[in-house]
């Protein structure tokens, strides 16, 4: 049978007593783990091929393990199919999570693909009192009503990308080399997941950056002194509006700078192996533009009290 997933309307509060050290990583895992390029692989089980745009569960295994004990708070404000959820489980965290969209909120209540608990070689454990998954198929505007403050030790997320999905596939339409076997290739995927204004996907840069700024302040509320707040963004080309390259990675460090984060780590996902080259032009082209074949993970880290560590900008 399947999880019973109980939804709440507040979560307890959380805090690590007499703050422990930071996770449970032995001295050699803590190097390992460090890099600050790195790429990552794993199966692509069936609920993430759905969605199109979800994480690989390697990623969020590296930074749980990195930034939690067993038995912390993990949060993800834009759930999708439940990966960071799914990752938090196996490794022994609590989760929370909040999605907009029916059909993914649906995905993510199934819980663990078959395939990723063989991949973690993982016996899942049906109503086990050592996990809480609570579950919410709304905007992440309302964790506030759902979440007692200095409650999260990590939140671990990849945001919509405003209404990029709306426009990527038009965008290049025209720049894309006539030949090219790739012309096509990522129109699949160029789809909005719901048709909800409140929906981050469907607004604008400007609205969307005001959404965000929005999210930062409540998280910042929500998330216990010493805990991290990490996003996995990747930066876009929206052609039809004119803007060869936005910059959205650094927006957001803007807007959570903001908000009290401070900037503690960037580490780059190298997903060159994972995406097609698409020639962007030919010879006749007056402009030429990169293959954007990476993302930035920006981990963000909430002082404890007393603490000076600033933002330098």
């Amino acid at each position: 049978m399947p999880k019973i997933i109980r939804e709440y309307n507040k979560l307890p509060s959380n805090i690590r007593s007499e703050l422990p050290d930071l996770n449970d990583l032995t001295g050699k895992e803590w190097s390992q783990l460090s890099r600050s390029i790195n790429t990552y692989n794993g199966p692509i089980a069936e609920k993430r091929r759905l969605h199109g745009a979800a994480f690989p569960l390697s990623l969020a295994d590296h930074f749980i393990k990195i930034y939690t004990h067993k038995g912390d708070w993990v949060l993800d404000p834009f759930m999708g199919v439940g990966t960071t959820g799914d990752v938090a489980e196996i490794l022994d965290r609590n989760f929370v999570g909040f999605e907009i969209s029916r059909k993914f909120f649906q995905i993510a209540r199934k819980g663990i693909d078959p395939a990723d608990a063989r991949y973690f070689e993982y016996a899942q454990k049906p109503n086990s009192a050592k996990f809480e998954r609570k579950l919410f198929n709304e905007s992440c505007l309302n964790l506030k009503e759902r979440i007692a403050p200095e409650t999260i030790n990590l939140t671990l997320t990849s945001p919509p990308y405003g209404h990029l999905l709306n426009n990527i596939a038009q965008s290049f339409a025209a720049y894309t080399y006539s030949k090219n076997i790739y012309k096509n290739k990522g129109r699949k995927l160029a789809s909005a997941y719901t048709n909800k204004p409140e929906d981050f996907g469907n607004q604008s840069l400007e609205a969307y950056c005001a959404s965000i700024d929005r999210v930062m302040g409540q998280l910042y509320i929500a998330t216990a002194p010493s805990g991290y707040n990490v996003w996995v963004v990747r930066d876009y080309r929206e052609m039809t509006g004119h803007l060869p390259y936005i910059n959205l990675h650094s927006q957001i460090i803007k807007l959570a700078q903001k908000n009290n984060w401070v900037l503690s780590d960037i580490v780059v996902w190298d997903q060159t192996r994972q995406r097609h080259l698409v020639k962007l032009g030919g010879k006749r082209s007056r402009r030429f533009y990169f293959n954007i074949g990476h993302s930035f993970i920006l981990s963000f880290r909430k002082n404890i009290p007393g603490e000076k560590f600033r933002n330098a900008f």
